[in-house]
């Protein structure tokens, strides 16, 4: 009967490779362990009323001999099983950290490469700050030219160009962003935004810091050398 009994996992036991199938066959094995155990007790509760002449006690002790036996060979199998499965998970650990690794050389490559797009794209931004900066320089000149020519409508407005030229959608920000990108978005979104280091106005605003009215100021820039 144990045979028997054993022969129904032993397939399984066979084929068992991971710790997940290991884990089944164990579960499977306790189940027969509990129903081995419970067997043997209502067979002693035999034996008992065998020994007063209630019952065959020969039969009733092998019995429970044949059970004992088939405790014994269960403990055996799962004890056995306990090692594979501890292996295998063992196993698969190591493999999870190899695939992890792989993981992590594989996004820190792409992580140098969108560095350098990074670095690529901030090279070419201050490249057109600077062209900006001249075509700005040269447009303030000519609106000095305009003035005396007193042809105001021929002035341009570099603060509402800009403001036009910079106009658009915003990409929004993920959910979970670091501090110092978050900084950085910041920077970046200030040159894009009112009141920028970008924005004319913003220089202007600094001029006339303390200043409370037009007049005022007028008056502070003739007393200046």
């Amino acid at each position: 009967m144990t045979t028997m009994l054993l022969s129904a996992h032993s397939e399984a036991l066979h084929a068992a490779r991971t710790s997940g199938e290991y884990a089944a066959v164990i579960s499977a094995l306790d189940t027969d362990l509990n129903a081995a155990i419970t067997r043997k007790a209502e067979l002693e509760k035999a034996e008992d009323k065998a020994i007063f002449g209630d019952g065959d006690l020969a039969e009733v002790r092998a019995s429970i001999a044949d059970c004992n036996s088939e405790i014994e060979l269960i403990e055996k199998a799962i004890e056995g099983a306990e090692t594979r499965r501890a292996k295998a998970a063992q196993d698969e650990a190591a493999i999870d950290i190899e695939a992890l690794g792989k993981d992590a050389k594989a996004k820190a490559a792409d992580l140098s490469k969108r560095w350098k797009k990074v670095y690529g794209l901030i090279e070419q931004a201050r490249a057109e700050l600077f062209e900006c900066d001249a075509l700005r320089r040269f447009l303030i000149g000519t609106d000095g030219e305009f003035e005396k020519a007193r042809r105001p409508d021929l002035r341009i407005n570099l603060t509402t160009l800009r403001r036009e030229a910079m106009a658009g959608p915003r990409a929004s920000t993920p959910a979970r962003l670091s501090r110092p990108a978050v900084q950085a978005d910041t920077l970046l979104l200030s040159f894009l935004s009112l009141g920028g280091p970008l924005d004319n106005r913003a220089g202007i605003r600094a001029q006339t810091n303390g200043v409370t009215s037009n007049a005022d100021f007028r008056h502070q820039q003739a007393g200046q050398p």
